[in-house]
């Protein structure tokens, strides 16, 4: 786990001045500039198990006083099953594979493979915890697909523990 703040290495690039606020920061936040971006908490993967696509499943620090320890390790368990169900060869793998390479993989216009299938559940899971759990705790949880698979990011959109 890796968390990125304000002092990030991107702090130097242009636009980053954090007394400097743009046309969207000062739109955003009704008239009044973000001086400071949120903090970002990135969960990395886990190779303990191999290359599978798994998450570090350990309860980072950061979280504390935000959200329960239990709530997020069932969050990051169900991610994790997620991929594993995605990543699991069976029968249907299998027959799926064969018509593929019977049609030359244009069944694939038609239709979705196991894998997309389980990527496009995950993501409705990841959206549905967002909005049920995270987002009212002032968090959000980033589709790990959106990262290339190297990462759950959970940004902190409000940070109660920083001063204003």
């Amino acid at each position: 786990m890796s968390v990125v703040g304000p002092n990030h290495h991107t702090s130097g690039l242009p636009n980053s001045n954090p007394n400097a606020a743009s046309v969207n920061q000062v739109s955003a936040n009704g008239g009044s500039p973000n001086p400071s971006p949120p903090m970002r908490i990135f969960v990395q993967r886990d190779y303990r198990l191999g290359v599978a696509i798994r998450f570090v499943p350990e309860f980072p620090p950061e979280l504390n006083g935000r959200i329960d320890q239990a709530t997020y390790e069932f969050t990051l368990n169900q991610i994790n099953a997620y991929f594993q169900d995605a990543e699991n060869f069976d029968c249907n793998t299998f027959c799926e594979s064969c018509l593929g390479f019977i049609t030359a993989n244009l069944v694939y216009f038609c239709r979705d493979t196991k894998y997309e299938k389980c990527l496009k559940r995950l993501s409705k899971f990841i959206s549905e915890q967002n909005t049920r759990v995270y987002l009212p705790r002032g968090l959000q949880i980033t589709d790990p697909v959106e990262r290339g698979l190297r990462c759950i990011e959970i940004v902190i959109l409000n940070d109660q523990t920083r001063s204003s």
